[in-house]
């Protein structure tokens, strides 16, 4: 059997890079993708802590950000001819549970993921079915294609809190999540957006990509410098790092009916908080969980010159690489990191 490149999840916090068998047609809806690039997610970091923050089964291929295209299709495959430029819902729905019959389908309770559970994307060739499947216009460069599942997923929670350009905005944790929302933000026009980060490169890089202030938590209160840029505290907080500590710190910091959006994930944080302090003030507190319905909107955006996401992107490396990659991110000393299976493209 024909043999490809692929990173392959071992358990206990270990990822392997070695030669598996290519996948082939087994149904007539599949679809076999040729892998142009993919994205190193922070829930792949989750997923290879020790203990790990998120599951992923053993002896599955990683990652779920990436696009590709077309190799070859199964017989039943009408919507898509080899040679298209594809990207996927990393999320296979069960389409008849109670959250999948009302709409709320991503957060089906019988999903399967690809990357976690579903060989995924750091490899040369995947499959999936077609239904997973949307077009990717050739326009949009490969670096930013493989970002249409996490920008996805960013836009669903952007529904949430609905920014406004008046209000004022700060992000906990500006790794690729949160440099993400700082772009999407300042498209919506929010001309007060800040983050609060220990690593001072990803304080660097938020600034670059359009953060208003940059602030250091171990170094000045966060309060004050919020108060000092801004005149008051926070309309919205977006907490990108599912850190148990950032939610007892961001309702100190909200003003009276403020929203505080948890975005990232991590199985082993806990928080502490005063459940009066969300009655006294109104607080509203939200969970966002990947996409939802938001895929279509995710493209138009990549297409729109005005969003500037290349702007997060610090280092592109070739599949045999990938350690490297996410050793950078783990050390906090990358913000996006672009992975190509197949050998660069742009």
């Amino acid at each position: 059997m024909e043999q490809m490149l692929a990173a392959v999840y071992k358990g206990n916090g270990v990822l392997d890079v070695e030669e598996v068998n290519k996948p082939h047609i087994t149904h007539p809806n599949d679809v076999i993708i040729k892998v142009g690039a993919a994205s190193i997610c922070g829930s792949d970091l989750h997923i290879l802590s020790v203990p790990p923050g998120q599951h992923a089964d053993d002896g599955v291929v990683l990652g779920h950000e990436y696009y590709g295209y077309v190799d070859s299709i199964g017989s039943e495959v009408t919507d898509f001819k080899i040679g298209d430029c594809v990207v996927m819902d990393n999320i296979k729905k069960c389409g008849t549970c109670e959250y999948c019959r009302s709409g709320k389908d991503n957060l089906c309770t019988n999903a399967v993921i690809y990357g976690q559970n579903i060989d995924g994307g750091f490899a040369q060739y995947c499959k999936v079915p077609s239904s997973q499947l949307y077009s990717m216009p050739t326009s949009v460069p490969s670096s930013l294609a493989a970002q249409t599942e996490p920008l996805a997923c960013v836009l669903n929670g952007i529904k949430k809190i609905n920014p406004t350009p008046e209000q004022n905005i700060l992000i906990f944790g500006v790794g690729p999540i949160g440099l993400t929302f700082i772009r999407v933000l300042k498209l919506y026009g929010v001309r007060h957006v800040g983050v609060c980060e220990l690593s001072e490169v990803r304080r660097k890089k938020a600034l670059e990509c359009g953060a208003d202030i940059a602030i250091n938590p171990s170094k000045e209160g966060v309060r004050k410098a919020i108060e000092n840029a801004w005149g008051g505290m926070c309309d919205t907080i977006i907490d990108a790092v599912g850190a148990g500590a950032v939610t007892e710190q961001a309702l100190d910091l909200l003003n009276c009916g403020g929203t505080l959006l948890v975005f990232g994930q991590d199985a082993n944080a806990i928080s502490r908080i005063q459940p009066a302090s969300i009655t006294r003030n109104e607080l509203v507190i939200r969970g966002t969980y990947c996409a939802h319905n938001t895929f279509c909107d995710s493209i138009k955006m990549l297409s729109d010159p005005r969003l500037e996401l290349e702007r997060i992107i610090s280092h592109k490396l070739e599949l045999k690489d990938i350690k490297e990659g996410i050793e950078l991110l783990r050390t906090q000393k990358a913000s996006r990191v672009i992975i190509y299976p197949n050998g660069f493209i742009d």
